[in-house]
């Protein structure tokens, strides 16, 4: 944390090279004294003189803006930027005044360190209260209070990255998103060389804010500079799958096994994005089983031209499925390949059995599907096998999850849905109990 300038160090730089000289400027000379004195509102009036009657002084400028730092400070901190935003420009002018004059108060040379001290006070109130619990506690909207004082912050520096990365970070605990992305924007404006982490954090901020392509694009950047960066490289797998782009998704960690084919957690991914274009697959599919159904039900209404239509359409539908199927069943093996090698480098993965058994279990529930619509009954018998043994292994694998990690309430709940289906209501209720569903 930043070394906190108490209200009289100010005032000392303020004024303690000069304390006690004259100057040929009668109203700066009040000033100043009112300024010693604490008596800030009497110094601005006393600097509005000189500014009024010796214009072409810089000092009057100077002890404007240092009275209107001053009185900010005896004010709430949402109620400051305003002399801050008038402080600033009160200095500007007393540089600008400086540059024309042939002797240069010694004055104008500490407006730099006085904005500073300025700053450091408020940036570390803000600090105080996003973080000190004896200074929260105080009072009931701390976290406001801190982005007040941030604010004013970056209002006297503008160009002070750590103000803006620190207020990114308190509009996030506040739950304002679009502060943090407007706060972490300006921090990546602002900072002389990025981090991964920063190109990591402002994606984040866009994923929160709904906004997936600036998310992308910011991930896309930071791995142009830190091409090697696997943290920023799953980030964007996940903000490729969260956008519909899947195979980018997919390439993306392809290309981070091949640099580290050991890795459990890239397979790990690699896998669960995999399943989840399984999942979009078979979203499809069903719709497309329903349309067919829909459309076999028209059928015994339709003739001629309609019922050749009708056909078509069902002909075309199937084709679709067929092709589908095709590659649900391609990529289910493949993520199934890439979650058991997890296992291999990490035995005691419970997200690894997790995931296999949620893909069992959908293999399951796409088969009794299938056995509803099938009309022959020997057929359909045979199904109703084939989707109760991806029962068990489903249930296989959840058991191992559970094991792993027995206080997941989400595992034990998988287990209560297969034991219920498989007919095992003595574990049902225990696996009800564990999941805290009773």
């Amino acid at each position: 944390m930043f070394r906190k300038f108490t209200t009289y160090f100010v005032i000392t730089l303020f004024v303690g090279m000069i304390a006690g000289c004259g100057s040929s400027n009668p109203f700066v000379d009040d000033a100043q004294s009112n300024i010693k004195d604490q008596n800030f509102q009497a110094a601005l009036e006393a600097a509005e003189q000189s500014i009024q009657n010796q214009p072409n002084d810089p000092l009057g400028y100077y002890y404007k803006g240092v009275a209107l730092g001053e009185i900010a400070d005896t004010k709430e901190a949402t109620a400051r930027q305003e002399y801050y935003e008038r402080m600033n420009d009160a200095f500007a002018q007393a540089e600008e005044m400086a540059a024309q004059a042939e002797d240069v108060p010694s004055e104008i040379e500490r407006i730099p360190a006085v904005k500073n001290a300025v700053w450091q006070t408020e940036h570390n109130k803000a600090i105080e209260y996003a973080s000190d619990d004896s200074v929260k506690n105080t009072v009931d909207n701390p976290l406001e209070i801190s982005i007040a004082h941030l604010n004013n912050a970056t209002t006297i520096q503008p160009d002070s990255v750590l103000s803006w990365d620190v207020k990114a970070q308190v509009y996030y605990m506040n739950d304002n998103v679009e502060g943090a992305v407007n706060s972490m924007e300006k921090v990546m404006e602002l900072k002389n060389s990025l981090e991964a982490e920063d190109y990591a954090r402002m994606a984040g901020y866009y994923s929160l804010a709904e906004k997936p392509q600036e998310a992308i694009a910011t991930l896309e950047n930071g791995l142009e500079q830190y091409p090697e960066n696997k943290d920023l490289a799953t980030r964007l797998a996940d903000g490729y799958t969260n956008a519909g782009q899947t195979d980018k998704a997919i390439s993306t960690i392809e290309a981070l096994i091949e640099q580290e084919p050991e890795n459990p957690q890239f397979h790990l991914v690699l896998g669960t994005q995999i399943y989840k274009t399984v999942l979009t697959m078979s979203d499809t599919l069903k719709a497309n089983s329903d349309q067919i159904f829909d459309l076999r039900q028209q059928m015994n209404q339709a003739s001629g031209n309609e019922a050749s239509q009708i056909k078509q359409q069902i002909s075309e539908l199937d084709s679709e499925n067929t092709r589908l199927q095709q590659e649900i069943n391609s990529l289910t093996e493949r993520a199934t390949k890439e979650l058991n090698t997890v296992l291999e480098y990490r035995p005691n993965d419970a997200t690894a059995y997790n995931t296999l058994g949620i893909i069992y279990q959908n293999k399951a529930s796409a088969l009794f599907d299938k056995r509803n619509r099938t009309d022959d009954n020997q057929m359909a018998a045979k199904i109703d096998a084939q989707a109760k043994d991806a029962l068990k292994q489903a249930m296989e694998y959840y058991e191992s999850a559970a094991e792993i990690d027995p206080d997941n309430q989400e595992y034990w709940k998988n287990l209560f849905s297969i034991y219920t289906a498989l007919g095992m209501d003595q574990k049902a209720e225990e696996a009800m109990q564990k999941a805290g569903m009773n």
